[in-house]
């Protein structure tokens, strides 16, 4: 433990921007900071630093701060990692980092920068980056289902079964469509959920994927949370989401789970009559996305 915290000289350090030769550096600031918030898994570092946008703030060799974002889909990215190291002040790091850190995003032909924070992280982070222009795009709120009943099955015309390695594409190609860019998943998350998630299913129509679902278990099975499920917009209120989300139910009840949850966006008003009906309840949990234009 530090019983003194080293004061910082910010007119110090310099932006510039990262790279995979700093990982052990903003592995080891990441680590012992105070002001850090990062959402990607921590091996993910060298991949995201040797390719993603990302700008340090760098006093000779030492990192003194990092502003990540992830790999871009269409125009649009969400801030990975924002750390700070202890013996600076939050506002004057910020107002030294960002703007750099916004014009590498221009640069990359990125439109849109999003932020959704942990609860810790929110704390200083959303403040901050309200005071720089950052606006609220919307709240991701989270249902619960406490009991695995299922009202009904769905459109019975469709073939669910479990997806596999060359459904890639089309799944890829159904979340692109059926999600704005900033909500898209991409290969990078898709391709490893195909293998690693205990349930990953695909709807079919006529022999056409028409949209999936994926799911996580929890506790040992006892809680299944529901990552993703999408139809196609030209299948829309045929009861396919109806079809998978029952047979997510099923799959949850299989495990013995005693609890069903999913995320979904405040905005969503369609998706949450479904997921109502079907008896999820809101918990009163969210998270509060912002978005900054570039």
């Amino acid at each position: 433990m530090r019983l003194f915290r080293r004061s910082l000289d910010l007119s110090l350090a310099s932006p510039r921007p990262g790279g995979p030769e700093d990982v052990a550096a903003v592995s080891r600031l990441v680590r012992n900071c105070t002001h850090r918030f990062t959402s990607f898994p921590h091996p993910d570092l060298a991949t995201l630093l040797a390719s993603a946008p990302t700008t340090l703030l760098a006093a000779g060799r030492e990192i003194w701060a990092v502003a990540a974002a992830g790999w871009p889909i269409d125009s649009a990215a969400w801030i990975r990692t924002l750390a700070i190291a202890d013996g600076l002040m939050v506002g004057p790091t910020l107002d030294q980092l960002i703007p750099p850190f916004h014009e590498l995003l221009r640069a990359r032909q990125i439109g849109q920068l999003f932020y959704a924070g942990d609860e810790a992280a929110d704390i200083w982070v959303q403040p901050a980056l309200s005071l720089r222009g950052y606006t609220r795009e919307t709240d991701v709120v989270v249902y619960e289902k406490p009991t695995l009943d299922v009202p009904a099955h769905g459109n019975q015309a469709v073939r669910v079964r479990p997806a596999q390695a060359v459904d890639l594409p089309m799944i890829l190609e159904a979340d692109r469509l059926c999600f704005a860019a900033q909500w898209n998943k991409d290969e990078s998350i898709l391709g490893p959920a195909l293998f690693e998630v205990p349930y990953f299913v695909v709807a079919e129509l006529g022999g056409a994927i028409i949209g999936y679902a994926f799911a996580t278990t929890h506790y040992d099975g006892r809680l299944v949370h529901l990552v993703r499920i999408a139809v196609l917009p030209d299948y829309q209120g045929q009861a396919i989401g109806v079809r998978l989300l029952a047979e997510v139910v099923d799959f949850a009840h299989g495990c013995g789970a005693d609890m069903l949850t999913l995320n979904t966006q405040a905005h969503n008003t369609s998706a949450q009559r479904l997921y109502e009906w079907f008896g999820f309840h809101r918990t009163g949990e969210k998270q509060t996305v912002l978005r900054f234009d570039l």
